[in-house]
């Protein structure tokens, strides 16, 4: 049944009605003959009467009749006088009823008396036969003979007297003589003619009624098809309960179409340019930034983004990721050169999933930071001009005390004239010391430029675990939580190792003897990032040192130079990712940086 259309249910219903009325038509019919043979049940009572009067009028047999005509010698005269007797008993009853045929076969002459003069063999075949199987049978026969055969209904009654048959009564009438076939013929064509007006009546009505009702179902499903393309199309009103639907889909449609303003209008108010397409790559919706960013216009909506999107830019090839490897970009930022000018562009991607998880379509976000990238560089220039002046003020200091002491033991030489060897040692030592300084100073000014490549972070980490478990001899605890399964890391392997062995040697510096130094490394799939971590128990740092740690020459140790976190800060974020720190006098500090795990684009 729920594989049968609406419509042809509505025709099995109309069916069934038609059906209905058919069986009720035929149950009148039913009705009607009942009635007929009522009436001939009738009918036969009374003729049944009749006989039954006929034979109490002769209670003493035909034998007196027959005695009393005795002196007529012959045959004829005898069959004569008893029809006058049995003549005139017939006379009497059909005065009460004259519709009715009566008469007597007397067995013994062989001769049938009717109330004529005709006393002859005046009676068909089938009389005889009906005549003869009373006589057998002794018992009362009755024939209903249709209008074929003249329309007569007859009863044979035995007459018998003293346990002896003497004759065979007969009372008929004859239908067709009266108006009954008439009557009959004249109802079962009324009825007929009311069997063909319910049927012609029913069907051409169902008809009409399901021809309506397709084509205002017709009439529906185009104006749904309208709706498609434009939701202001309402459907027209329509009776009934279709009525009722049609108002239900306006609306539905009225809703939808609001929630598509509500949409426009918050589209239209984003800063970001935003392209939906269909899973099949048609663009389904474009704001009023893509088109100023791309020169998307309304009219491309159906259109492929191929179509659409700039040849030269990269957008359609992230959105094709999307739509056919189901690969998201968050927050990725390319650089596009259009028409001679560079725009930095943050572009995110995402899928578009219906109820069952089904990808249906794809939405693809840029944004436009040329202008904070300039801002930011200029901030930038502005902070590193600031921190120029510290680093010239910190290289000062730095150099100074280191040729301060030089300067000292050459003094002493010049007044003694000969060299000491402690003092020889002790200079070899400062200009050492300047030298590491000058090294990290000009990494610092400018890194070497960095060889991209995927690498496994795992084994990085090993390898500066196993270089300060070999330098220190299991003085402290070195603890490695390494976990399994990795992405790749976009990155300059040594300058992530120099980051690590920096954090490192920081850490180290904080532990007391037997301190616990442990290296993490995780996946953070929300920003698809590897996060690698550098957690000991040592002396913790102040919060008020905490936003001075990256400065370069910012240094709470006698001996430190400042510059090996700088180093690290500079080389993460050249590496697109981030440094964050933790930490708590007295319990220990966490140092946390995250590195991409896709190349640039």
């Amino acid at each position: 049944m729920k594989n049968i259309s609406f419509g042809n249910r509505i025709l099995l219903l109309i069916l069934l009605l038609l059906l209905m009325s058919v069986l009720s038509t035929l149950y009148l019919m039913h009705i009607i003959k009942a009635t007929e043979s009522s009436m001939l049940a009738s009918q036969n009572a009374k003729l049944e009467n009749v006989a039954f009067l006929f034979d109490q009028s002769m209670p003493d047999g035909l034998g007196t009749g027959i005695g009393q005509s005795a002196g007529a010698k012959e045959r004829a005269e005898r069959i004569e006088k008893l029809g006058q007797m049995l003549n005139t008993k017939i006379g009497e009853i059909k005065k009460d009823y004259p519709e009715v045929h009566l008469g007597i076969l007397v067995k013994q002459l062989d001769v049938f008396y009717d109330g004529t003069l005709r006393f002859g063999e005046n009676y068909s075949l089938r009389r005889k036969n009906a005549f003869d199987e009373v006589i057998q049978t002794q018992q009362q026969l009755v024939q209903d003979l249709g209008p074929e055969k003249g329309g007569v209904v007859e009863i044979y009654r035995p007459y018998i007297r003293n346990g002896r048959l003497e004759g065979v009564i007969r009372s008929a009438e004859y239908l067709a003589d009266t108006d009954y076939y008439d009557q009959r013929k004249e109802v079962e064509n009324t009825v007929y003619v009311i069997i063909a007006l319910v049927i012609v009546t029913g069907t051409g009505g169902s008809m009409v009624l399901f021809r309506q009702f397709v084509a205002q179902v017709h009439n529906i499903k185009a104006g749904v098809r309208e709706l498609e393309d434009d939701l202001k199309n309402t459907l027209p009103p329509a009776p009934g309960e279709l009525g009722e639907i049609v108002s239900a889909i306006n609306r539905l449609a009225t809703k939808i179409a609001h929630l598509n303003l509500y949409n426009e209008k918050m589209l239209a108010s984003i800063d970001d340019a935003i392209i939906v397409v269909d899973n099949g790559g048609r663009i389904v919706i474009s704001n009023n930034m893509a088109g100023k960013m791309f020169g998307v216009q309304e009219k491309v909506k159906g259109a492929h983004f191929n179509e659409v999107l700039p040849k030269e830019s990269p957008f359609g090839v992230l959105l094709k990721d999307t739509l056919s490897d189901s690969r998201l970009y968050r927050d990725l930022q390319v650089d596009w050169v259009n028409e001679g000018h560079v725009s930095h562009i943050l572009v995110s991607t995402s899928t578009l999933d219906d109820y069952g998880g089904n990808i249906i379509g794809a939405v693809l976000s840029c944004r436009d930071i040329t202008e904070r990238i300039r801002l930011e560089e200029k901030v930038h220039l502005q902070e590193r001009l600031a921190s120029l002046g510290k680093l010239v003020a910190g290289v000062a200091h730095e150099i100074r005390n280191p040729l301060t002491s030089i300067s000292c033991y050459i003094q002493h030489w010049q007044n003694q004239n000969k060299p000491n060897p402690r003092a020889l040692a002790t200079m070899y030592r400062e200009v050492a010391r300047l030298d590491s300084i000058v090294d990290q100073l000009l990494y610092f000014a400018k890194p070497a430029e960095a060889q991209f490549s995927f690498n496994d972070i795992n084994k990085i980490a090993d390898n500066v675990l196993a270089f300060f478990g070999e330098l220190h001899q299991g003085r402290y605890n070195l603890v490695k939580n390494l976990k399994s399964g990795l992405p790749r890391v976009w990155i300059d392997t040594e300058q992530i190792e120099r980051v690590v062995v920096n954090i490192m040697f920081n850490a180290l510096q904080a532990l007391p003897e037997e301190g616990t130094v442990i290296v993490s490394t995780d996946y953070c799939p929300e920003e698809d990032k590897v996060e690698v971590t550098v957690t000991d128990n040592g002396c913790g740092i102040p919060q008020e040192n905490l936003v001075h740690l990256f400065d370069p020459f910012y240094s709470t140790r006698p001996k430190g130079t400042g510059l090996g976190l700088a180093i690290a800060h500079e080389i993460i974020k050249a590496h697109g990712g981030h440094i964050e720190v933790e930490s708590e006098v007295g319990r220990g500090t966490r140092f946390a940086f995250y590195l991409r795990t896709k190349e640039d684009v």
